[in-house]
């Protein structure tokens, strides 16, 4: 067993993100290991540390490799898009069945698209996630692209979007000729900022240029890639854009049995007690999975600030019945 001293340092060093600290720790715990004799477990923590430290050069090293090759805004001269590694797997998500299964067999016609091609068909590839904010449409993206291993390329609509004459256009086709150098996740967020509906007359002839470009920059795009797209408002959405989808997937708020399910994966991380996970979850209901993840952990943070040892179930609802005020005076 690690060494008070020695485990408190390790906590210190995650809390304030000293990866040198925490490094430096570890190995003192192996080196304790080591004089104890239990060299099997030294051997399996050394190899846990040192894939550690390789995967973050890695990293780092993938950022900076692409960083200078990023297309950037000609005005703003910000780039268009940001590139994630994403270590998030659908293992991590609390969704529906029936949603879960649905993104499976995505994975799936993706990793096998050489079988298919020779069958003369085509994997699906092109989605889109729609459905109210914070219901795991991103979270969703971040987990396909853990799971196939694929870097994400973030678009950044603060950047693609230009106040200039035809720059939006033009900075949506850097983005894809970008795309097509590579095997990635290309995840459009808050899609609807680049595809109103054509037949809204409030718009004004740029925006439905914009449109036009991007139909035409899908259609012409034959990357090996996925594309996702994803929108609180779907009703917003150009007619015309549905149709260059695959696949569209509703993400709904969670029902009661999610809820418990969230509610036990955030509780986790943090002694609780006496809680009725049944009793909450139908006073959440109607709780985005955002809702959840953040009631739970603004309710684990009072606990450490307040040098509780645990949460109780009186804790959590009263931070249930404070988030539901909240939002009570948001919507009125």
């Amino acid at each position: 067993m690690a060494k008070g001293a020695h485990l408190k340092k390790l906590f210190q060093s995650y809390r304030d993100g000293n990866d040198e600290l925490f490094k430096d720790v570890a190995q003192l715990i192996i080196e304790d290991e080591q004089k104890k004799n239990h060299l099997q477990l030294a051997e399996e923590l050394q190899r846990i540390i040192n894939s550690t430290v390789t995967r973050r050069k890695a990293e780092t090293n993938f950022q900076q490799n692409y960083f200078h090759l990023l297309p950037k805004d000609k005005d703003s001269n910000y780039p268009l898009m940001d590139i994630k590694q994403s270590k998030k797997v659908l293992a991590d998500l609390i969704l529906a069945e029936e949603m879960k299964n649905l993104i499976i067999e995505f994975i799936q016609e993706f990793e096998q698209a050489d079988i298919l091609a020779s069958y003369g068909l085509t994997a699906r590839n092109r989605f889109l996630f729609c459905g109210p904010p914070g219901c795991g449409k991103t979270v969703t993206a971040e987990a396909i692209a853990g799971e196939l291993s694929l870097p994400l390329l973030y678009i950044r609509f603060d950047s693609v979007v230009s106040s200039y004459l035809g720059e939006t256009a033009s900075n949506l086709r850097k983005v894809f000729d970008f795309a097509t150098k590579g095997t990635w996740v290309l995840f459009f967020d808050e899609f609807d900022a680049i595809a109103k509906s054509r037949d809204n007359s409030d718009e004004h002839g740029e925006l439905k240029r914009v449109v036009n470009s991007f139909l035409q920059l899908l259609d012409n795009y034959h990357g090996n890639s996925i594309v996702i797209a994803a929108t609180n408002h779907q009703q917003l959405l150009d007619s015309a854009i549905w149709r260059r989808f695959d696949d569209v997937l509703f993400f709904e708020k969670p029902n009661v049995t999610e809820i418990k399910g969230l509610l036990t994966k955030h509780l986790k991380r943090f002694p609780y007690e006496a809680i009725d996970v049944n009793k909450l979850a139908v006073s959440m209901n109607g709780f985005s999975h955002a809702d959840i993840e953040r009631v739970c952990l603004t309710t684990i943070k009072r606990a450490i600030i307040h040098g509780e040892k645990m949460i109780t179930h009186d804790d959590l609802k009263h931070q249930i019945e404070l988030y539901q005020k909240r939002n009570r005076v948001y919507n009125n």
